[in-house]
């Protein structure tokens, strides 16, 4: 319940994500968002919208080459995904003043 909770939040703000089969986080395609890179996508998330991912291209050996993804882990409680959710609604807002 929690996975298919944190795709709908996915899905609603704008990303791309890739539905897990036994993981505990969901990666998600953010390239449409228009950042130079996963890396920086996910500093301004922590510092424009409060909401904490790993960048996919931390997990490759040449990061350059790496898709646009992040790492959104699900195993957190109902309301910190709903918080999360609620900060990703600024998502556009913040995007679009950057």
């Amino acid at each position: 319940s929690k996975r298919d909770l944190m795709l709908d939040i996915l899905l609603r703000h704008g990303f791309v994500p890739h539905q897990p089969a036994g993981a505990y986080y969901v990666m998600a395609d953010v390239s449409r968002f228009g950042f130079s890179s996963d890396s920086e996508f996910a500093q301004y998330l922590v510092k424009e919208v409060g909401v904490a991912t790993v960048p996919g291209s931390s997990f490759y050996i040449d990061p350059a080459r790496a898709p646009q993804m992040l790492r959104f882990c699900f195993s957190k409680r109902d309301e910190t995904l709903h918080e999360a959710d609620r900060r990703l609604a600024r998502l556009s807002i913040s995007a679009e003043n950057r």
